[in-house]
């Protein structure tokens, strides 16, 4: 073997143990925090919360740039939402998730989080739709874009911004003609009509519910929503056949009953 042979050969051993010391090296790095998280993990089942959010951190801390980083971020966030009740902290380690700006699966279970967080438990119903829209516009590839959009028209609905609702719903409607949510924004876009007192359209709203939908919950709720349209349009007698009508099988039956009653009477009184 020439010595130019000799010194390739050598120089192959040396870039092997180089390249066999670096893969031993980054194992030795990620099972220190592969570690920590499963202790955290099984903290979580043990029910052991505030030692669980101690590990994650300690592994933000430790390892920033570890392959678990982002794992530990998103637990802590769920873990002090899920578990703790901390819902601006919570927020934050969400948020700094998403503002790193990678559209990924972790980010986009982030962004659900903070909707959520926002609609059902702080009740900022503004926020919770601007959350719901990002939703919508950057993680549609993952899908739910029809739930989100529910969403966004029962947040109006709920802070009373009952005319943009309507819209809402409407565009739900006739985006997603044959969905699970269908029935409820029907029905909801319905109540809608009703309370902005255009009853005719709330009418309409209501028996569209019954005929396309006749298995949905809220048939008798859409039949009582036709009576109480009825009512406001001082169509006593025809309101008070659909209030009997529904009989029974009203949910509310004394308040129902008491409507009857008052209806009756104001019959009597005009001589109806």
């Amino acid at each position: 073997m020439s010595n130019e042979q000799r010194a390739t050969s050598l120089k192959k051993i040396f870039l092997s143990l180089i390249a066999h010391c670096s893969l031993l090296l980054f194992l030795s790095c990620d099972s220190a925090p592969k570690k920590l998280y499963n202790e955290a993990e099984r903290k979580i089942f043990d029910g052991k919360y505030q030692q669980a959010v101690e590990k994650y951190t300690q592994i933000l801390e430790r390892y920033p740039h570890s392959g678990y980083a982002d794992d530990a971020l998103f637990k802590l966030g769920e873990t002090h939402f899920l578990n703790l009740n901390n819902m601006q902290v919570a927020l934050g380690y969400f948020s700094e998730l998403i503002n790193k700006g990678e559209r990924n699966k972790i980010s986009y279970s982030s962004q659900k989080y903070i909707a959520q967080i926002y609609d059902e438990y702080l009740k900022n119903y503004d926020q919770a739709i601007i959350e719901y829209y990002k939703l919508k516009s950057n993680y549609g590839v993952w899908g739910d874009t029809d739930k989100n959009q529910f969403n966004i028209a029962k947040c109006y609905f709920k802070k009373g911004d009952y005319e943009q609702a309507a819209i809402e719903f409407k565009i739900f409607l006739e985006t997603y003609p044959k969905n699970e949510f269908s029935p409820d924004a029907l029905y909801q876009f319905s109540n809608c009509k009703y309370l902005l007192g255009r009853y005719n359209e709330a009418i309409a709203g209501y028996k569209r519910l019954i005929e396309n939908y006749p298995q949905s919950r809220y048939i008798i709720d859409g039949k009582y929503g036709i009576g109480m349209c009825l009512e406001e349009q001082e169509r006593l007698g025809e309101a008070l056949i659909v209030y009997r009508e529904i009989g029974d099988k009203y949910i509310n039956k004394e308040m129902l009953a008491k409507k009857i009653d008052g209806l009756e009477k104001r019959m009597r009184e005009l001589g109806r």
